[in-house]
C-alpha cells in the first residue's frame, strides 16, 4: 500500500532562530569632523584670521600696525525622526509564529527579529547620514536629504572655495573615468593653497565607486612603486605627492571631489550619540510596538579658502 499525499502542500523547513539582513556600508564621515554638541537649532563658528605685518626695529616708539579679523559661519541642524509600529499578530500566520510566546497577547516583538530590526535601523539612520552629510539638500524630493544642507550644497555656495576643473588646473572634463582620473587628481592636487599643503589632516575625498576608478587606473597604469590597497579604511597617498585619499560612501554616485582638512569640517548635534537611541514601548490603545528615534544633525566648514573642489 502506498501513501496518498496529493492532500497536502509541500514543505519547506523554516530556520526560525535566523533572520538575514541586508548588507549596508561603512558610515565614516561623521567620526572625521568636529562635533558641536548641544545645537537645537543653529551654533556660530568663530573664525578669526590676521593680518601681520613686520617693522623695522631697533628704534624706541610704538607704531601699532596689522589688523585681527573675527567672522563666523552658522550650522544650521534639521530635527529628524524615526517612527515605526508593528502588528505582532501579523506574525500569527506565518513560520514567525514559531518566536512567538503561548497566548494571545503580545507586548512585545519576538527577541531575534526586535535585535534585526535594532541593527538595521541603527545601520540605515548612519547609511542615510553618511549620505546627507556631502548631499543633503533642503530642496530635495528625496525626504532622507532634505533635513539639512550638505556639504556639497554649503561648498557650492560658498566663496572662495577653489574650482580645480578649470583651465587653469586641467582642461575642464564632463565626465571622470579610469582614463582620466589621475589627471583630475593631479588637477586636484596643484589646485590645493600651498599654505595648507603640508597639513596632517589634509584629504582628498571621494566616493567609493571614484575611488575603484583611481586604483584601476593605477593599476593599468602599470607603475611599479604602486601598492594594492584593498582596505577603504586605510588612507592612501597620491604618488609623487603628499595628498591623502579619503573615499567616503557619502559621495557615492557624484563623481563630487573634495579636499579640505577635517578640522574645517562641523557636525552640528544636540547630544553625541542621540541618533543611535531607540524609544521601544506598547501602545494599549492600539495593540502595537511602537518605536520612535530623534535626534539633529547639520554640517559646515569654517573656512571655505582652504576647500578645493572638482565638480563635473
Amino acid at each position: 500500500m502506498a501513501f496518498n499525499v496529493t492532500g497536502l502542500t509541500n514543505w519547506t523547513k523554516a530556520n526560525e532562530t535566523t533572520l538575514i539582513t541586508k548588507s549596508l556600508f561603512k558610515a565614516k564621515s561623521a567620526s572625521l569632523m568636529t562635533k558641536l554638541t548641544g545645537v537645537k537649532s543653529s551654533m556660530q563658528i568663530p573664525t578669526l584670521s590676521k593680518n601681520l605685518i613686520f617693522q623695522a626695529g631697533g628704534t624706541c616708539g610704538f607704531n601699532a600696525s596689522g589688523d585681527t579679523a573675527i567672522s563666523s559661519r552658522n550650522v544650521s541642524v534639521g530635527k529628524i525622526s524615526v517612527m515605526e509600529e508593528y502588528c505582532v499578530k501579523a506574525l500569527e500566520t506565518k513560520y514567525t509564529q514559531l518566536l512567538l510566546n503561548d497566548g494571545s497577547y503580545y507586548e512585545s516583538l519576538p527577541g531575534g527579529i526586535e535585535a534585526a530590526i535594532v541593527d538595521q535601523t541603527v545601520g540605515q539612520i548612519a547609511e542615510s547620514i553618511e549620505t546627507a552629510i556631502w548631499q543633503g539638500d533642503t530642496t530635495s524630493l528625496n525626504i532622507n536629504l532634505n533635513k539639512f544642507d550638505g556639504l556639497g550644497v554649503i561648498i557650492a555656495g560658498a566663496a572662495g572655495v577653489v574650482n580645480a576643473n578649470a583651465s587653469a588646473y586641467i582642461t575642464p572634463v564632463t565626465g571622470i573615468t579610469s582614463t582620466n582620473i589621475l589627471s583630475v587628481v593631479d588637477a586636484i592636487y596643484t589646485a590645493i593653497p600651498v599654505a595648507i599643503l603640508d597639513k596632517e589632516d589634509l584629504h582628498l575625498f571621494m566616493g567609493n565607486d571614484v575611488y575603484r576608478l583611481y586604483q584601476l587606473a593605477l593599476k593599468n597604469a602599470n607603475l611599479y612603486h604602486y601598492i594594492a590597497n584593498g582596505d577603504t579604511d586605510a588612507v592612501y597617498t597620491h604618488p609623487g605627492t603628499m595628498l591623502k585619499i579619503m573615499p567616503v560612501n557619502g559621495l557615492n554616485g557624484t563623481s563630487d571631489l573634495y579636499v579640505m582638512r577635517t578640522s574645517n569640517m562641523f557636525l552640528g548635534v544636540d547630544l553625541e550619540g542621540d541618533e543611535d537611541r531607540m524609544k521601544w514601548w506598547f501602545s494599549e490603545d492600539f495593540d502595537v510596538v511602537r518605536m520612535k528615534s530623534e535626534f539633529k544633525y547639520g554640517v559646515q566648514i569654517a573656512l571655505p579658502s582652504e576647500v578645493v573642489k572638482f565638480i563635473v
